[in-house]
């Protein structure tokens, strides 16, 4: 379960609301799937809503700029740590080297 602190964070971005149950059954099949999705990404994903007038490294979605503008860095890093860890859909399927 989420700390306290995160709990608030998520409920701030009403996150569930349109990434959905355990974050990986989203409201539309177009938003991603972001239960157990790497720390990392999911921080720079987030951090990217924010830029604006940058298209290489800004992501452009009124939505979740919106979202993502309501937090620092810090906060960030405490949610995409805490949705890295929440058991989601996402696998990584190993590969035969030769096919």
């Amino acid at each position: 379960a989420a700390s306290a602190d995160v709990a608030a964070l998520l409920t701030k971005g009403a996150c569930v609301s349109c990434h959905g149950a355990n974050f990986s059954k989203p409201l539309d099949p177009s938003y991603p799937k972001i239960g157990g999705q790497h720390a990392d990404y999911l921080f720079v994903a987030l951090k990217s809503y924010t830029v604006e007038g940058n298209n290489v490294i800004g992501r452009s979605n009124g939505v979740m700029g919106g979202i993502a503008k309501q937090y620092s860095p810090a906060e960030m890093r405490a949610i995409a740590k805490y949705l890295s860890t929440v058991p989601g859909e996402l696998q990584t399927v190993p590969q035969s080297r030769f096919r």
